[in-house]
C-alpha cells in the first residue's frame, strides 16, 4: 500500500518574538518582500468558476506579502521593512513566496530569504490551518465590519513562524558579519547604478557568495552621488510599499467575508467527504430516508457551490478598483507598478550618467 502523500508540519501555535527597543542603527537589516507567486492548482483550474478563483488568488499574492511586513514590524527585529513588485538592489534582505494552498482552512506558503551577499537565510514551506475559534462568531458584513485589529488574522501562526525564523539567523550572525552585509548591500546598489565605476569592488567566492574587494574612499563624490540617488529611490519605493498597505486595508474587509465563507464551504465539503468514506448514513443504504437524505445533501451542495462562486465574483468586483488603483501612475510614470519600478531605476541610472559622466558598460 502506498503511503499517502503528507504536506509539511502544521506551525501549530507561535508567539512572535519581538523586541522592546529597536536594534541601534548599525545592526538594523532593510527587508524587501516581493509580491508573492502563486502555484498553479489544475483541479480546481477545471472546477466551476475557476478563472474568478484565479482572480482572488491573483489578488492574494499582493494582499499577504502585507501581513507577512506587518508581523515583521511588530517585532521591532528590523530596519525598514517594505512590500515591493520584485527585486530591489537597495535592501539588505529579500524575501519571496508562493502560495501554494489558501482556502480559509489552509494555508500553504514557500518562502525563500536571501541576503544581498548570495546567502541563502530561508527555503522552507510554512503550513497552517484554522480551527473555527479562529474567526468570528458571526460573519461579519461590508455595511457593518469588525472595528480594524478587533479581529487577529486566522492564520497569524505562519506568519510569527517565517518571522521567527529569520530573526534565528539574524541573531546568529556577528556584528562584524552585519556590519560586512550591510557594506555589500551599499555596493550592489551602487554597481546597480554603474557597473562601470563600482563593479570591481564586489566578487564572488568559491561559494558563490558576494565578498568586497575594496571600498572607494570615504569622501569619495561618486559615492556621494549614490546617496543622493539612492535618497530619491527610498522615497520611490516607500510610496509603491504604501500602495501596498493602501491596498491591503481597501481589500482587508472584503476578504475577511471572503475567506470566512471559504473557510465554511470547504469544512462543508470535507465533512461530505468524510461521510462518504465512512458509508455515508447507516440507516439503511437503500431506504428511501437514505436517499432521501443524501440527495438533500448533494442537491444543497450543489446550490452552494454556486452561491460560493457568485460569492467570488463579487469579491472580484468589489476588490477591483482598489487592485486597479495599484497601477495608476506614480510619479509621472505609467504601467503596472511592476513596469513604473522598472522605468524608476532605468531613469535612477540616466540621472547618474548625467550627474556623473560615467557610462553604464555595454
Amino acid at each position: 500500500k502506498v503511503a499517502p502523500v503528507t504536506g509539511p508540519a502544521l506551525v501549530g501555535t507561535v508567539t512572535l518574538l519581538s523586541a522592546a527597543e529597536a536594534p541601534s542603527s548599525s545592526e538594523q537589516l532593510n527587508v524587501g518582500i516581493h509580491v508573492f507567486e502563486t502555484e498553479a492548482n489544475a483541479e480546481a483550474m477545471s472546477q466551476l468558476g475557476a478563472a474568478i478563483f484565479a482572480e482572488i488568488r491573483e489578488t492574494e499574492t499582493q494582499y499577504l506579502p502585507t501581513i507577512l511586513r506587518d508581523t515583521m514590524i511588530a517585532s521591532n527585529q528590523w530596519g525598514v521593512i517594505r512590500v515591493l513588485p520584485q527585486n530591489d538592489p537597495s535592501v539588505d534582505l529579500q524575501i519571496t513566496g508562493t502560495i501554494i494552498e489558501s482556502d480559509g482552512l489552509n494555508l500553504t506558503l514557500y518562502i525563500r530569504a536571501v541576503d544581498s551577499t548570495g546567502i541563502e537565510w530561508l527555503n522552507k514551506t510554512y503550513a497552517d490551518e484554522t480551527q473555527l475559534h479562529d474567526y468570528p462568531e458571526f460573519i461579519p458584513s461590508l455595511r457593518n465590519p469588525p472595528p480594524a485589529g478587533a479581529t487577529p488574522d486566522p492564520f497569524k501562526d505562519i506568519y510569527a513562524r517565517i518571522a521567527n525564523d529569520l530573526l534565528a539567523f539574524k541573531n546568529a550572525l556577528t556584528d562584524a558579519e552585519i556590519a560586512s552585509l550591510r557594506q555589500v548591500s551599499q555596493i550592489v546598489y551602487a554597481r546597480d547604478l554603474s557597473p562601470d565605476a563600482f563593479g570591481g569592488y564586489l566578487q564572488k567566492d568559491a561559494t558563490g557568495k558576494l565578498a568586497l574587494v575594496g571600498l572607494p574612499a570615504a569622501n569619495d563624490p561618486m559615492l556621494g552621488h549614490v546617496a543622493e540617488i539612492q535618497a530619491r529611490h527610498y522615497v520611490f519605493i516607500d510610496t509603491i510599499d504604501e500602495y501596498y498597505e493602501a491596498l491591503h486595508q481597501d481589500l482587508k474587509p472584503t476578504y475577511d467575508i471572503w475567506r470566512q465563507y471559504s473557510y465554511e464551504q470547504v469544512v462543508e465539503e470535507k465533512s461530505n467527504q468524510d461521510r462518504v468514506e465512512d458509508g455515508g448514513y447507516r440507516s439503511g443504504s437503500g431506504s428511501f430516508e437514505s436517499l432521501s437524505q443524501n440527495y438533500n445533501r448533494y442537491k444543497w451542495a450543489k446550490i452552494f457551490e454556486q452561491e460560493f462562486v457568485a460569492l467570488a465574483s463579487g469579491f472580484v468586483a468589489e476588490t477591483a478598483p482598489a487592485v486597479l488603483e495599484l497601477s495608476r501612475n506614480v510619479n509621472g510614470l505609467s504601467g503596472p507598478v511592476e513596469e513604473q519600478y522598472a522605468q524608476w531605476r532605468d531613469l535612477l541610472r540616466q540621472m547618474f550618467e548625467l550627474e556623473t559622466g560615467v557610462g553604464e558598460s555595454q
